[in-house]
């Protein structure tokens, strides 16, 4: 069974503890490496579609692992009883959805210690969220893979505050660390927002100008991040 990188990152960021609940299971590869490493002692695997959930049982069966994983079919966390799991893994899915799911399943994580999210879009405002819901976000990584770059959170039960949009745009652990993978990925963003002004160049109306001072004001946060880099001489 070959986990990809970016579900490796997953597995890696889970501390051992008793019971894990991986929301939108898939195949359920996280859950069967995150007792095949001894990481968790039970995880529940659960999605929404019987489909992704019938071929999760089906892996699980072939690793070994049926007591030990168990598959639950589940609209988000629905079906998880309150403080059933120590830690929650919400993964591949767009950060509105993430935040949806978490703010409907307050009930049923109750006690849950950590949370690992990697969404796969709106990052700033699952990091505004996890402030808001009283977690403090004590690591995150950033891996690119397959010519995509991926995101994980995991936030724990605590007060923080950021100042500025800096941290919530590129967060505050990657910049801190000087994460390599950020520091690509934002001289990827920096031509991204180039071009876009280039095609902006000439364009009059009020949708243009709006969408001008908008990337007017993503360029500045991209350069404010770049200068923390080349500030320490690194880069």
């Amino acid at each position: 069974m070959e986990l990809s990188q970016r579900m490796k990152q997953l597995v890696a960021m889970v501390d051992p503890c008793k019971t894990v609940a991986d929301i939108g299971c898939d195949h359920g590869y996280v859950a069967i490496m995150l007792v095949k490493q001894g990481l968790a002692d039970k995880v529940i695997a659960m999605d929404i579609k019987q489909g992704p959930l019938s071929r999760a049982k089906a892996n699980v069966r072939e690793q070994g692992v049926t007591g030990q994983v168990e598959c639950r079919l589940s609209d988000g966390l629905e079906q998880l009883k309150p403080g059933e799991v120590d830690t929650l893994i919400l993964a591949g899915m767009g950060g509105h959805l993430m935040i949806e799911l978490l703010e409907r399943g307050k009930k049923n994580r109750r006690n849950t210690e950590t949370l690992i999210l990697q969404p796969q879009s709106h990052i700033p405002e699952v990091r505004r969220y996890l402030h808001k819901d009283g977690y403090r976000i004590c690591r995150e990584e950033m891996l690119l893979e397959d010519g995509k770059y991926y995101t994980i959170i995991k936030g724990v039960p605590g007060r923080e505050v950021y100042e500025g949009e800096l941290p919530y745009r590129y967060g505050s652990d990657l910049l801190n660390r000087q994460s390599e993978v950020l520091y690509r990925y934002l001289k990827k963003e920096e031509q991204t927002y180039a071009e876009i002004a280039s095609r902006l160049e000439g364009q009059t109306g009020k949708r243009a100008e709006a969408r001008r001072k908008d990337l007017e004001r993503e360029m500045r946060w991209n350069q404010e991040a770049q200068k923390e880099y080349e500030a320490k001489g690194d880069y």
